[in-house]
Order: structure tokens, then sequence, then C-alpha cells
């Protein structure tokens, strides 16, 4: 009976020791899956694909240029300033005046002791226009009917008829048109200078569109970078796994892959949200609403680099800048404006010409007749005159034009230090990052051989957990460098070619 009590309490004992090593092995199994990476059991027709729209730089950029809406925004500052030109050319424009009356006049006359009774009716139509030469011509015909109680009119009712043709032609202020024609030169100058300033605007909507793509493809870089950092880490931890399950390995090392895999997973985490920022950020520039289209860069951050020599850069900024050219054209412009304010000096001088017939029957069709007849006609010549004394507007109005085109000067030289200075410079950041990216590129080679090296003394038991760990943040590193030297350099590119106002040529085919 006390054997059976000892044998129970044994096997009890044995029970209860089994139990614990379950539950210590259970509690162990739980820690080592918490460190594996988690795994989600999805079939692929439950997972919806997304619409991959593959893009290189060049049919992003005319992708922007067809669908951007600050682009067509740009456009009508240019289609807007062109509507000053008609209104400048209006001056131009024919004007018909059509003028019709009637006037019954009963009033008392002094000069006679009848009894008066005046009707009259008259209904006139002219043509008026300004030639670019300063001359304004005017044909008017003017037919009307008038009668009278009075014993001194002969005929009553009688019609009278009248031709008209007179000329203006300013000889002083506007000589021969000079201040028309120069307005409207000017207003084309201006116009010019719009459409430089609207192809500008679309050139920096063109760089901010290449900016963000060359972004996503640096977001990509950098993904692929920390989906291939991440698997290093898996294929370290499932070896330590491995040496841990067998005694070969210490909790610390357990414990510090752990936290290197932890870090690399968050690293990726935060990789894919600057991708698909970067992505909605490009598709808001191409006026894209739908976001869950997903970017292929075609274009990646190449290593193929070239370098630029900076007489050629500078002699193309100089041909293309638009600074530059706004500025010349500015210089025209004033040019014109001292021409006509030198002439504003002038008096306002006038001949004025002019040939009238009439004819005045009883008969409207009569009246009408005698205008082809040699008499009964008027010939006026004449000259005006309109001097001011002091003249003070228009002489200060000079001379703020000639000082105004001295400041141009002025600007005009200091544009052309500005391309120097922002040329050279931008041809000195395109050639180092080139260089920059080519010893990045080796240091990865390096980088990349030396853990492989490690790699192999830790396979053989000569290594530790630390120093592949830290390996690998080196080859991380270097490779970060080098993406982002790539992404600077490609930067560089287009900002040497908008700083030489060439990045638009490349692309723009239509005209504004």
């Amino acid at each position: 009976m006390k054997n059976n009590k000892h044998q129970i309490l044994y096997k009890a004992l044995v029970l209860s020791l089994a139990i614990i090593i379950i539950i210590f092995n259970n509690n162990k199994a739980l820690s080592l899956n918490e460190i594996t990476a988690e795994k989600i059991d999805l079939k692929a027709e439950d997972i919806e694909p997304a619409a991959v729209l593959p893009l290189s730089i060049e049919s992003v950029t005319d992708l922007a240029l067809k669908n951007s809406l600050e682009i067509q925004i740009a456009k009508y500052d240019t289609y807007r300033s062109r509507t000053k030109l008609e209104k400048e050319e209006s001056i131009f424009d024919t004007f018909l005046t059509l003028e019709a009356s009637h006037r019954d006049n009963k009033q008392q006359l002094s000069s006679t002791t009848d009894n008066s009774r005046t009707r009259s009716k008259s209904f006139s139509m002219g043509l008026e226009k300004t030639l670019p030469t300063g001359s304004t011509i005017e044909l008017k015909a003017e037919d009307g009917r008038t009668s009278s109680s009075l014993s001194t009119v002969t005929i009553s009712p009688n019609y009278e008829t009248s031709g008209t043709l007179a000329l203006t032609q300013p000889l002083g202020k506007n000589f021969f048109g000079l201040q028309d024609r120069g307005e409207i030169k000017i207003t084309k100058i201006d116009i010019e200078n719009a459409k430089y300033s609207s192809l500008d605007s679309i050139e920096s909507i063109i760089y901010n569109v290449q900016t963000e793509y060359w972004n996503l493809a640096l977001r990509d870089r950098i993904l692929n970078i920390r989906n291939d950092m991440l698997n290093k880490s898996k294929e370290l931890y499932a070896k330590y796994e491995d040496k841990y399950s067998r005694g070969l390995a210490e909790e610390v090392d357990i414990f510090a892959v752990k936290a290197s895999l932890q870090s690399r997973k968050n690293e990726l985490l935060i990789a894919e949200l600057e991708r698909e920022l970067a992505k909605n950020n490009l598709l808001f520039l191409l006026n894209e609403e739908d976001s869950s289209i997903n970017i292929k860069t075609l274009d990646g951050l190449k290593t193929e680099l070239l370098s630029k020599d900076i007489d050629t850069e500078l002699e193309r900024a100089i041909e293309a800048r638009r600074d530059y050219k706004i500025i010349k054209n500015k210089l025209k412009s004033k040019d014109i404006d001292i021409s006509m304010k030198k002439n504003s000096l002038w008096p306002e001088i006038d001949l004025e010409a002019s040939f009238t017939k009439n004819g005045i029957r009883s008969s409207e069709s009569d009246a009408w007749s005698d205008l082809s007849r040699e008499n009964d006609s008027q010939t006026y010549v004449g000259i005006s005159f309109n001097i001011p004394l002091e003249n003070r507007a228009a002489r200060s109005e000079l001379k703020e034009a000639h000082l105004y085109k001295e400041q141009l000067l002025l600007s005009l030289k200091k544009v052309e230090r500005l391309i120097l200075k922002e040329v050279y410079n931008k041809v000195k950041s395109v050639n180092s990052l080139k260089s920059q990216a080519e010893l990045y590129n080796s240091i990865v080679e390096l980088q990349r051989n030396k853990l492989h090296e490690e790699m192999k003394r830790f396979n053989y038991g000569r290594s530790s957990s630390d120093t592949v760990i830290r390996y690998e943040e080196d080859l991380l590193n270097a490779e970060l460098n080098l993406a982002a030297t790539l992404y600077n350099y490609h930067i560089s590119l287009i900002d040497l070619a908008i700083k030489k106002n060439t990045l638009l040529d490349k692309y723009w085919n239509s005209t504004l």
C-alpha cells in the first residue's frame, strides 16, 4: 500500500514535470514566432490588381504638357495679352455715322411781319477712318427737306443734298501717324514678352513634374534597397534561429538579429509610405484623380553619367534665356517710346482740307442730280497750330523714358552676370555629382564585397552577429548614399537646363 502511494506520487511528479516542460516549450515557440515576420494567407482572386502606368521621363513630360491644369492656365496669359493688339489697332477702324432730325419752327422773327413757320428734316450718313499715316478721312452725304412760309424763300418746299470729302493730316505731334504706329509696335513687343513669361511658367511646371518623377524613381530605388536589406536580415535571422535551436548561438545574438530585423521592417514601411506619397504628388501634377494607379518608372537612377562643358552651356544659355530676351525687348520698346516722347514735344499742327458739292431743288431726285455738275462746289484748305508754351508734361515723360532706358541697360548687364554665375555653378554641380556618384558606386562594391567575405567567416563560425549587422548597415548606407547622389545628379541636370531655359525646348513642339 505504501509502495502504491509512492508510485502514485512519483507518477504525479513526472506528470507535473512534463506539463511544465510543455508549457516552457510552448512559451519558447511563441517567442520565436514573434520574431518571425507575420504572414497573411491571401488568395490571388481576393486581390484587386491596381492599374499600372509605365512612364519614362519623356512620356511623363508629354503627359504633363497635355493634362496639367497649371500649364493650361499659364497659356491663357499669352492668349489674353494678344487681345491688346486688336485694341490698339482699333484706332484704324472705320466708323459709320448716321444722323436724322426733324424741326418745326413757329418762332416770331424781328425781320418780318409775316407769320412764319419753317419745317425741316434731314438725314446724313458718313464714313470716317484713320490711316497708318495718321490721316483722317471722312466721307459724308446729307439729304434735307425744308418748307417755309416766309416770303423771302423762293422755293418751298426745297430739297438740299450735299457730299463732302474731308482730310485731316497731323504734321507736328503724331507726325504722319508716328505715335499711332509706335503704340502698336510696343504692344507687339509686350505680347512677345508675355509669351516668354508663359513659357517660363510652363517650363517651371515641367521642372516640377520631372523633379517629382526622379523623386519617385529615388523612392523606387530606396524601396528595392530596403527590401533587399530586409531579405538579408531574414536570412541572417534564419541562420541564427537554426544555430540557436542547436545550441550554437546565444540568446543575445537572437535579440540583436531580432532588433535588426524589426528595424528593417520599420524602414520598409517608411519607404513604402514615401513612395506612395511621391506617386500621388506626381499624379496630382499630371491631373490624374485616380490615386489607385501605380506608376512604374521606366527610367531608373542610371549610373551612365556625362560631364558638361562650361563654355558650351554658357553659349546656349545666352541664346535661350528668356529673361535676357525680355529685357532686350524692353529696350526696343523703350527706344520706340523715346521717339514718341520726342515727337510729343512738337506742337499740334493739323492740315485740314475738304471738298463739298451740293444741290437745291424742289425735287429730291433733281437735287441729287445737281451733285454731278461741275459748279456748286466748295473747297477748303486750312492749317491749325496748338503750341504748349511750357510743355512740362512732355519734357518730364521724355526724361523719365531716358532714365528707364539706362536702368534697363544696367538690368541687362546684371542678367548677363547672373547667367554666368548660375550656369557656371550648375555645371560645376553636375560634374561634381558625377564624380561623387562614381565614387559611391565603387564604395557600394567594396561594402558588398566586405559583407560577402564576412558572411563566409560567419558560416565558419568566425564572426559575430554584431559584426554582420554592422557590415549590413555599412552596405545599406553606401547604397542609400549612391541613390541620393544619383538623384541629385539627375536633378542637377534639369536645374542646369532650366537655368539655360532649354528644358522646355526638348519637349515643346507646338506654338503658343
